[in-house]
């Protein structure tokens, strides 16, 4: 989610409220990305949450999209890097 840095609590409250599980996984200047487990939320409830950011504090833009093959396997990668470290 996209919105002025100002509000980037707000939208961690938004998320955590969501979902406690939610794990910030990028930030920078206003755009935050976070990873939801699906077992914790549906679509509906998502759409009613920006529905509300969107009223509550300027939501720019934002997104949601299923893990790839490919973000698992650059997790793994990374992690695995990291422990080897």
């Amino acid at each position: 989610m996209a919105t002025a840095p100002e509000n980037e609590k707000d939208v961690e409250d938004l998320v955590k409220r969501l979902s406690p599980n939610a794990q910030k996984t990028y930030y920078i200047s206003g755009t935050q990305k976070f990873e939801v487990p699906k077992r914790d939320v549906s679509l509906s409830d998502v759409f009613l949450a920006v529905k509300f950011a969107k009223e509550r504090f300027g939501v720019e833009a934002w997104d949601i999209a299923d893990t790839t093959l490919e973000d698992v396997f650059v997790k793994v990668a990374t992690e695995s890097q990291a422990s080897a470290s």
